[in-house]
């Protein structure tokens, strides 16, 4: 028995009940989430390439001290 399959347009996709990843970011920008990752790149126990990077997300208002003027 085949099943058929539907893509659903974008206007769909973003007007679905289903917003749980949306409800997952909007938290991680309210609260503020820090990433920091590191990746070596070595031949023969030589290090050649180092990339680094470190990430604040957070919304502005999350971002400024509590007391700084707006």
């Amino acid at each position: 028995m085949p099943v058929e399959m539907q893509l659903a347009s974008a206007t769909e996709t973003l007007e679905s009940s289903d917003s749980r990843l949306v409800d997952l970011v909007d938290g991680l920008l309210d609260h503020g989430v820090a990433i920091r990752g590191e990746l070596w790149l070595s031949v023969a126990d030589v290090d050649l390439v180092f990339l680094g990077l470190d990430v604040v997300l957070a919304t502005p208002d999350r971002m400024r001290p509590a007391g700084a003027l707006q």
